[in-house]
């Protein structure tokens, strides 16, 4: 038979960690598990999941009408009293697995359920259980509430910094909810360019030589006040062309989420869908919630998720389109990957009236992820030549690079 001597400094030090252990009061641990409660409210804060100070109340005063030893019902009371909607719903079900070390699904009721991990998935650790708690002290539960519910350094990050160098073909389910919720905060802003025509303004620093003298009539011909002027902001309008074909199914839907913060932002925008036919779907994503313009398009979009005939759908829109949309004030924007079986005369002499008409055309490639991709492809190197700048579209960071392209152009 082993045996195994503790020497006596160790045993003292020992002895002293379980006496300070235990003079932890009901008071101090209540005390502790508030300022957990606290800072898990500014973490939700931080990840813009709105709570509020009645939220925290809230949620600290329900903790007298539950089990506090349950996992589960200290889960439910959290997300009663502090998810305001169930859009952020997926987003607190991440930040309080990480922040309150629970596993990797959400607890559970006591005896089952399909939410719940098993017993060996549980995150206390049975190495730290001493043989007091094994034979079941009734300092077991208190013991077991501290050590899950102590002080714990945390990193703290924004979910949405982590999801804009994400890839969308990435994204999960869970996700989804979060993505969603960054493109509804999604602000763009366009930088105004001065334009050649002028406009009345007490700020301006070029004299109206015109309307002064006009209002020195009214005077017996003396100019009483100078006048002044400046230019007109000549802002960025887009023409946004989204290819909707099965090849870009993955990205197509993020694609169209983003051009729908753009319509939102940046005036006389107009958004097209293509693949075997064009739609225009401006009025679609104007003036309506992205969850119900969403909807009405998987409805209309007869060709979503089908073929590609680039060349035919750029006709159409050269026909009935062109000789309103097709200006030099108006940038050209096509989302697609240029794969096409169509005809490839037919796409050269579209583009080339896309040439003359816009000011500038950025075509969004969602393969120029890849550090060895070429536009080899019948539709991408037929156009390539007409297009000015050739921009990956695979994530967020990508798509802001592009805003802040459109901003210098």
């Amino acid at each position: 038979m082993k045996v195994l001597l503790v020497p006596v400094e160790a045993q003292r030090q020992l002895e002293a960690q379980k006496k300070k252990q235990d003079s932890i009061t009901v008071e101090q641990r209540t005390a502790s598990l508030i300022q957990r409660i606290i800072k898990f409210a500014k973490l939700l804060r931080i990840n813009k999941i709105p709570v509020h100070t009645s939220n925290e109340r809230d949620a600290i005063s329900a903790l007298a009408h539950i089990d506090i030893n349950s996992r589960f019902e200290f889960y439910l009371a959290l997300r009663t009293n502090m998810l305001m909607s169930q859009k952020y719903r997926a987003a607190f079900d991440i930040l309080f697995l990480q922040f309150w070390r629970v596993g990797t699904s959400i607890p559970k009721k006591q005896g089952g359920s399909s939410e719940e991990p098993d017993e060996k998935d549980s995150t206390v650790d049975k190495k730290s259980k001493s043989p007091e708690d094994e034979e079941g002290n009734p300092k077991k539960d208190s013991k077991k509430l501290s050590n899950q519910y102590g002080e714990v350094n945390l990193p703290t990050y924004s979910l949405g910094q982590s999801l804009r160098e994400k890839d969308f073909e990435l994204i999960t389910v869970f996700e989804m909810a979060q993505f969603d919720e960054i493109f509804r905060n999604f602000k763009i802003t366009v930088k105004e360019k001065l334009g050649r025509r002028f406009k009345p303004s007490n700020k301006g620093k070029m004299i109206d030589l015109r309307r002064s003298i006009r209002q020195s009539t009214q005077r017996g011909g003396e100019i009483m006040n100078i006048l002044t002027k400046q230019r007109k902001p000549r802002e960025s309008k887009l023409v946004l062309m989204a290819d909707v074909s099965g090849s870009m199914d993955i990205y197509s839907r993020f694609l169209i989420k983003f051009t729908y913060s753009l319509q939102k932002y940046l005036r006389d925008t107009e958004t097209f869908a293509f693949g075997t036919q064009l739609m225009r779907i401006s009025d679609i994503l104007s003036n309506r919630t992205l969850e119900s313009a969403m909807n009405i398009l998987s409805k209309r979009v007869q060709f979503w998720s089908g073929g590609t005939d680039i060349g035919g759908c750029f006709e159409e829109f050269n026909k009935h389109y062109g000789g309103k949309l097709r200006k030099r004030n108006r940038i050209l924007v096509i989302l697609s990957d240029g794969w096409d079986k169509g005809d490839a005369d037919l796409l050269k002499k579209q583009m080339v009236l896309f040439k003359r008409g816009f000011r500038k055309i950025v075509w969004l490639n969602p393969n120029l992820k890849y550090d060895r991709y070429e536009p080899l492809c019948l539709g991408m190197s037929t156009a390539m030549p007409y297009v000015d700048h050739f921009l990956p579209c695979h994530n967020l960071k990508t798509l802001e690079h592009f805003i802040e392209l459109v901003k210098h152009i």
